[in-house]
């Protein structure tokens, strides 16, 4: 009899421990579904702030967090930032920086692996400066990496505050998965809102160069055309009035008709230099400057100190809009009345430097720069880009009464004409 209750119990064990294993799977199940289903609503979502307050948000639901922080890592200064909270009071951290070595989210990062700490006041790692400014009791917590395509975005951080509350191997590759699938997320809406950031500069900078459009047609050729206008108006009447003065006076027109003829070639030729295309950046810099100096009081003169092969297309069309915005500048703010271009080659160094140097008036690089950066200039922001697009540099170096040199450095071999390779 013993032994058929002893059997009994061993059973009902056994039953208790399948059931108990049982709603165990069906809750994971249920936790994957969940997951599943929040991971496609998050390829819908291209606006960044909401997509990242829905990821943590739905971390946090899923897996019963008492609270959770989205940490993302800034690219420029290497630092990981606390851009999204949610629960336990830690307002205070939103936007607090800290180094990407630092703490349990740093060694994630660091190591881009997940971790389960159960007990964070015995891990060395904790960082307890960032813990001295919440209120927060955080008793365990779960930290995953978000990586896509070996790009490391930030850290998903859980936190449980209750005592006895802990994470489990299949909350670690829960929260994993759903952190990479977030980290694509991410990237997705990066880049969209970049899109949007390009559309709205590309319209901006179209409209700038329609007003500049504009305003060289006015102040130039529209003028001279009045004035030819004008003077065969008049020349119509002397033919009436002093038929001997009508050559003199259609002489003098036609000298006008022919300024205005060299500044609508030259506007042509600023909008786009068809021979910088065909003959390649020299030729088109010695037509602009030829073109220049016709029509300006100025002189601009080019020097090659070292030979040099054809740079690509993407190069010549850079060099050229920063050379070209220089002169600009040096036309309408510097007084200047000579511009040097100069072209310099490193071979040791793989290196090209091409310098716009003026006799201007100058300027206090610093005091420009600060209004630069308060309101933006798309000279500057269009010059910095150009440079940037070949991997280069772009610097402006001007004092009061020194003139102003504009510098552009960049690498030759990767930006030479492939065919000349």
């Amino acid at each position: 009899m013993n032994q058929h209750k002893e059997g009994f119990t061993e059973l009902g064990e056994k039953v208790s421990t399948l059931e108990k294993t049982l709603a165990e799977a069906r809750d994971r199940i249920a936790a994957l579904h969940v997951v599943q289903e929040v991971s496609q609503s998050l390829t819908s979502e291209l606006h960044l702030q909401p997509l990242l307050h829905k990821i943590l948000g739905s971390a946090v639901q899923v897996m019963g967090a008492s609270a959770g922080s989205l940490i993302l890592l800034d690219e420029l200064t290497d630092e990981l930032v606390f851009t999204v909270l949610e629960g336990g009071g830690g307002e205070s951290l939103l936007g607090m920086r800290m180094a990407r070595d630092k703490g349990i989210a740093g060694w994630v990062a660091l190591n881009r692996q997940p971790i389960i700490v159960d007990d964070v006041h015995q891990d060395d790692r904790y960082y307890q400066a960032i813990a001295n400014t919440i209120s927060f009791h955080i008793s365990s917590l779960i930290c995953v990496p978000m990586v896509t395509r070996n790009k490391f975005i930030g850290v998903l951080e859980l936190m449980h505050s209750e005592t006895g509350r802990y994470f489990n191997k299949f909350d670690q590759q829960l929260l994993t998965t759903f952190a990479s699938q977030s980290a694509i997320a991410i990237e997705n809406a990066r880049l969209h809102e970049n899109l949007i950031s390009e559309r709205d500069y590309i319209i901006v900078v179209e409209d700038e160069i329609r007003k500049r459009l504009a305003r060289d047609l006015h102040d130039g050729p529209t003028q001279l055309l009045a004035s030819i206008v004008m003077s065969l108006s008049f020349t119509k009447e002397l033919i009436k009035l002093a038929p001997a003065m009508v050559v003199g006076e259609i002489d003098q027109t036609i000298e006008v008709a022919d300024r205005a003829l060299k500044q609508l070639r030259t506007l042509l030729f600023d909008l786009r230099p068809v021979i910088l295309e065909t003959q390649g950046l020299i030729p088109a810099l010695e037509i602009y400057a030829q073109r220049i100096n016709e029509v300006e009081d100025f002189k601009i003169s080019i020097v090659i100190e070292q030979e040099f092969e054809r740079l690509s297309p993407k190069a010549e069309v850079s060099i050229f809009a920063v050379i070209q915005e220089a002169i600009n500048n040096a036309k309408k703010y510097a007084k200047a009345s000579e511009i040097l271009l100069i072209f310099q080659v490193d071979k040791a160094n793989n290196m090209m430097t091409v310098t716009t140097k003026d006799d201007g008036l100058g300027f206090d690089v610093r005091a420009v720069q600060k209004r630069y950066d308060e309101r933006g200039s798309l000279g500057m922001i269009n010059s910095l880009e150009r440079a940037d697009a070949i991997n280069g540099t772009f610097t402006i170096h001007s004092e009061v009464g020194k003139g102003t040199q504009v510098i552009l450095n960049f690498p030759l071999t990767e930006n030479l004409l492939k065919q000349s390779r």
